[in-house]
């Protein structure tokens, strides 16, 4: 605008210098001061207009349509360099990268829709295309690559459609959705609750484990209603644990505050916790040694789930002594439970140094296995013959089975 300005009084003072001369240079002279600032001025607005950046982005995309050779991995097709060209020159309109979604080839699909990753501005009309594709593309890629496409959309009809791809068939698209719809759950949560419930309790996810978490930590909300389901049954109570662990270990590892150790101190050491958040809690505190001596004894006590009491008696007999640990485990091995039995065999092998059949290097048999129910065996017989009082623990009279 500057040089515009400039070329304009260029012209003004000589049409004042030189009134009534003529000269055909003048004239010249005259002509290019007024047709250079005109041409600058149109250019700029055909600039400001997007039109060549729209022009720009056309070319990209037919040149991107005409490619011939694409990767084998359809993911791989998101990192291409002409992918990253496109996504810059549609910062615009979507259209050029919208129409190259009527096109068969899957590779060629799934490289428009990463152009459209994450985009904030959309034409009407323009997500409901994208949108369509997540739900009836064929291709897993494909969907999983719609939904990063319409993961900044704040339109609560299409946020509610896209979370029923939490139970799609595809283990990728449903980590997609997860993370393309909770990236902004202070937002996102309340369109999409019932459908990650839901999604929690489908069999078609129960091996899954935790939910596929974005880097950003879930809401307030979020959390109370996660554990709330941990008190279900269940699938939905096992997954939503998981989560939790998942969402408190993330905030931990990245510098966990004091406030939030302690807040999850104090839930572990809670009565009205649900036992599976107990256990996955004590996992996760262990693994990050936020468990004081006070607290592992306390995790002792027969009122805590088996699995928190094993976790603590194994941390306390970790280069010491505990008489209390050794008598939780007395107690751990009476259990009817050969899963309990095998785990407390685990820690007397490990840390009491009695040799009760497992391998020494390598995991505990199967539990339905024969080896298993000797190892239960013995390690009952253990917990049968011997007492534990104040000095120590010793062996009793009665002799039950074969004691190592």
């Amino acid at each position: 605008m500057t040089a515009i300005l400039l070329y304009v009084l260029g012209l003004g003072w000589l049409l004042l210098g030189a009134n009534g001369i003529v000269d055909p240079i003048l004239h010249i002279a005259q002509a290019v001061l007024l047709v250079v600032p005109l041409i600058g001025f149109a250019t700029q607005c055909l600039h400001e207009s997007g039109a060549t950046t729209l022009r720009r982005a056309r070319q990209l995309a037919n040149r991107l349509a005409e490619r011939r050779v694409w990767p084998s991995d359809l993911l791989a097709c998101r990192t291409l360099p002409e992918v990253k060209a496109l996504r810059e020159a549609l910062h615009i309109d979507a259209s050029p990268a919208l129409e190259l979604l009527a096109r068969p080839n899957p590779a060629l699909r799934v490289a428009a829709l990463a152009a459209l990753e994450f985009r904030q501005s959309w034409r009407s009309g323009q997500p409901e295309v994208v949108l369509q594709l997540a739900r009836r593309a064929n291709e897993p890629e494909v969907r999983a690559a719609a939904l990063y496409a319409l993961a900044n959309v704040e339109d609560r009809t299409i946020i509610e459609s896209l979370a029923e791809l939490l139970r799609d068939p595809s283990l990728l698209v449903r980590q997609t959705a997860a993370e393309a719809l909770l990236w902004n759950s202070e937002q996102t949560w309340p369109w999409v609750r019932h459908a990650v419930h839901h999604a929690l309790a489908a069999s078609v996810g129960e091996a899954d484990g935790p939910l596929k978490l974005p880097d950003n930590p879930l809401c307030a909300e979020a959390i109370a209603d996660l554990n709330a389901w941990a008190a279900e049954k269940g699938t939905t109570a096992y997954r939503a644990t998981l989560t939790l662990g998942a969402h408190y270990a993330r905030l931990i590892a990245a510098g966990g505050q004091n406030e939030l150790i302690e807040s999850l101190r104090r839930q572990l050491l809670d009565p009205h916790t649900p036992a599976l958040l107990r256990v996955e809690l004590t996992r996760l505190l262990h693994h990050y040694q936020e468990l004081t001596e006070k607290d592992l004894r306390e995790l002792l006590q027969p009122t805590m789930p088996a699995p928190v009491r094993l976790i603590a008696a194994d941390a306390l007999l970790t280069g010491q002594s505990c008489l209390e640990a050794v008598a939780a485990l007395h107690e751990l091995a009476r259990l009817p439970n050969r899963e309990i039995a095998l785990s407390t065999a685990e820690i007397v092998q490990h840390r009491l140094g009695i040799d009760l059949g497992l391998p020494k290097d390598g995991p505990a048999p199967p539990i339905h296995t024969r080896a298993a129910a000797e190892i239960t065996r013995r390690v009952q017989a253990w917990a049968a013959m011997h007492e534990v009082y104040d000095g120590g623990y010793a062996r009793r009279n009665s002799p039950i089975g074969n004691d190592n």
